[in-house]
């Protein structure tokens, strides 16, 4: 059986690499996009055969698929400030063929697909990050996926990056405050130290996610590292994504929710600005900032002020 199934992937191989070597970029999509939905192992395979010289050529066809659009917070909840809005309006509009979902659970869903892997290590995610969400938007060709995201962009020692602008189409990335974002873990977790533990990953641990029996570890850093590898120029420029700051939706949501339907018709989807959408939602959805009043003393200042002064200089926050 096993040779059975040899001769067929060495079939597969073959038929990739000539189309490679002929220039027929659409027809290896639509090949591996077939071969996705009926063996993702194989895929898998052929991406790590393959995926350099798919990198490495330039033509405008596509080879993968880029229809993962990354929203981007330190704080998980306030992702939802965003994919809220962006169901809310694609939903009104008629938009075809779009999802709102985790990339913790998309990218557990894929990897059980590919392997019964149950402790999801670091290591593994450094090394087959491109495969998997490669092998993510084949599941899904026919879908624009909106992910919520937690882990840190990033860039191993070997060059290989958290993704690939053949593969995301764009990213929002939401900041706000660094002492408004520490109240926020400081109210939730009814404890000082466990907030500034959170938000400085002081014990520099990656977050557990657990889905399905699986255990993926997410990297996210501290605050400021989070914050900073999503906003660095050569990041936002590549991958197309757009800095948005939590203090322009609560003062000016009009504003920042157009900003969301800009950057969406700049990268090329055919979405209209319309206000008066916007206004609807605003007036069902109404920014609310909670009312509880969560202290922080002059201590627990300087400790944050330490790890993030550089980067709050960059966007005006004071941190007096």
């Amino acid at each position: 059986m096993k040779i059975i199934q040899n001769i067929k992937y060495q079939y597969k191989v073959k038929l990739i690499e000539d189309l490679l070597e002929n220039s027929k970029y659409s027809e290896v999509n639509s090949n591996l996009s077939a071969i996705t939905k009926k063996n993702p192992i194989d895929t898998y395979n052929l991406l790590r055969n393959f995926i350099q010289k798919i990198l490495n050529i330039t033509s405008e066809e596509r080879i993968l698929n880029d229809n993962l659009v990354f929203i981007n917070s330190f704080d998980e909840s306030d992702t939802k400030i965003i994919t809220k809005f962006i169901d809310f309006y694609l939903n009104k509009i008629n938009f075809p063929n779009y999802e709102i979902s985790d990339y913790n659970l998309e990218l557990i869903s894929t990897i059980n697909k590919i392997k019964n892997e149950k402790n999801i290590t670091v290591d593994d995610l450094f090394q087959n990050t491109l495969y998997y969400q490669s092998i993510l938007t084949y599941l899904k060709s026919e879908k624009v996926q909106f992910l919520n995201n937690q882990f840190a962009f990033f860039s191993t020692p070997s060059g290989i990056n958290f993704t690939n602008t053949r593969i995301t189409k764009c990213y929002f990335l939401l900041i706000d405050h660094p002492y408004s974002s520490y109240k926020i873990f400081k109210s939730k977790l009814k404890s000082k130290n466990l907030a500034m533990n959170t938000f400085l990953n002081s014990d520099n641990e990656p977050l557990k996610y657990v889905f399905d029996n699986s255990i993926l570890k997410v990297t996210r850093k501290n605050w400021a590292i989070y914050n900073n590898s999503w906003s660095d120029p050569n990041v936002t420029n590549t991958l197309r994504g757009v800095i948005l700051k939590k203090t322009d939706y609560f003062e000016s949501p009009d504003e920042f929710f157009a900003s969301i339907v800009l950057h969406l018709r700049q990268v090329g989807y055919d979405i209209p600005l319309n206000y008066s959408l916007i206004s609807e939602y605003i007036s069902i959805n109404a920014p609310k900032k909670s009312d509880e009043e969560i202290d922080i003393s002059n201590h627990e200042k300087k400790a944050l002020k330490r790890e993030v002064e550089s980067f709050a200089d960059n966007f005006g926050y004071d941190l007096s």
